[in-house]
């Protein structure tokens, strides 16, 4: 296993130069750019709630990623939450496990400081799926007409935001991820680099001093008309706290349908097409026999549950259904050995606690992604059961069983890292 150690701003032109290999699509061929990034590394490195980490050989980063503290709604409750992002091996070490030490540094990191869930977006699923980390709830991308939005005939309470707007706009997007399984909580620096940018729009609905929702939107150039007149919309971020707000909201986007071809809105409300007049993305594409191409799919945010035993312990209060029954869950964790263990956990009227020792009512056999993928409720117990991703000593106990781990909210993620 490679040392991997915390970074300071006197790595921040190796750090610039490696993210510059990795990541090609950011990459600039202006020095005068290349600097100013530089320059703006350094004072990130200097900053407390930075965290870069990277592997060192002969006095050179050969490898770099970037921790966050997060906090995540699960089932209600906000739990410590390490989120990894922008991992970065140099081109001449790949393939040399780089990444691997530096993913079980950032597990172990994280265990030992006491959090339960660790996330990432994937630059391959497969990868690390492999690492323990399972599928997230997938992203639907509609390209919609702005006529197709319903038109509640109010936004009366419509407002510009700026950057002075910045504490209004976090407490109503906290409030939001209060509701809201999965999500996040956020911080006003989040916000801080859109708001400054001029061609991106912030649409707030406010009441009494404080947002109930918000729109945060740019425009584009269409490519497939030579009209100046005529634009698309790419939303970046929709955010409601009650059926007022969203009434507003969708009201704003219908008022647009003059100079506006289509928006593009990401979702991942499996419900939302039925919002609309039209669903459809303009493409008049039909999947066999007669399915009208409504959105494009994907998978992103992968979520791997650190330590199995906390996370019982820690959702002690949630009820998992109504069911009383005693599991014993054999979690497979080849990658992250400190978690794979058997965990017995009693459920009365759907309860959990951990009471290692207890004889169970059927034994469960689960690999640690695909447990992570299930207890988010992202996907359902006889589901993995039926792909053969689940083994179990008494099979009827898989209605049960499905009926324990279902939730009426897939998880959702708005943030971004």
């Amino acid at each position: 296993m490679h040392e991997v150690k915390r970074l300071n701003a006197d790595h921040a032109t190796d750090l610039v130069t490696l993210g510059q290999q990795a990541y090609t699509a950011n990459a600039t061929e202006s020095k005068e750019k290349l600097d100013e990034i530089i320059e703006k590394t350094k004072k990130n490195l200097a900053r407390e709630e930075r965290k870069y980490y990277g592997v060192m050989q002969a006095d050179k980063l050969i490898g770099s990623m970037q921790l966050f503290d997060y906090e995540m709604n699960v089932f209600g409750q906000f739990m410590k939450t390490g989120g990894l992002s922008s991992v970065a091996v140099d081109l001449l070490h790949k393939k040399e496990r780089i990444a691997k030490s530096m993913v079980e540094y950032y597990l172990k990191h994280y265990d030992e400081a006491g959090y339960t869930f660790g996330v990432l977006y994937a630059f391959r699923p497969d990868f690390y799926h492999q690492m323990g980390f399972g599928y997230g709830t997938k992203m639907d991308q509609y390209r919609i007409a702005p006529h197709a939005f319903p038109n509640f005939g109010y936004k009366g309470d419509l407002v510009y935001l700026q950057e002075k707007d910045l504490d209004l706009l976090v407490d109503c997007y906290n409030r939001f991820a209060a509701q809201h399984h999965g999500a996040m909580k956020k911080v006003a620096e989040q916000y801080e680099w859109m708001i400054q940018k001029p061609n991106f729009k912030y649409i707030g609905i406010e009441k009494n001093g404080h947002l109930t929702g918000y729109v945060v939107f740019s425009f584009m150039k269409r490519e497939d008309a030579n009209n100046t007149l005529s634009n698309n919309i790419m939303v970046h971020e929709f955010v409601y706290t009650d059926d007022d707000a969203l009434r507003q909201l969708c009201t704003f986007l219908h008022s647009q349908k003059d100079q506006v071809h289509r928006l593009f809105f990401q979702t991942q409300d499996e419900a939302f097409h039925h919002l609309l007049t039209d669903p459809r993305d303009g493409s008049d594409h039909k999947i066999p026999f007669v399915y009208h191409q409504t959105n494009v799919s994907g998978v992103g945010l992968m979520y791997r549950v650190i330590n199995v035993k906390r996370l019982f312990m820690n959702l002690g209060d949630h009820r998992f259904g109504q069911s009383n029954l005693t599991v014993t869950f054999d979690i497979q964790d080849s990658f992250y050995q400190a978690n794979e263990q058997e965990v017995t956990v009693k459920f009365n009227a759907g309860k959990p606690t951990v009471i290692q020792g207890a004889k169970p009512d059927v034994n469960v056999t689960i690999d640690i992604a695909d447990f992570s993928s299930l207890i988010m409720g992202v996907v359902d117990f006889d589901r993995l059961h039926l792909y053969g991703k689940i083994s179990l000593d008494d099979s009827s106990y898989v209605e049960k069983l499905t009926d324990l781990f279902h939730t009426k909210e897939k998880p959702i993620c708005l943030t971004n890292f």
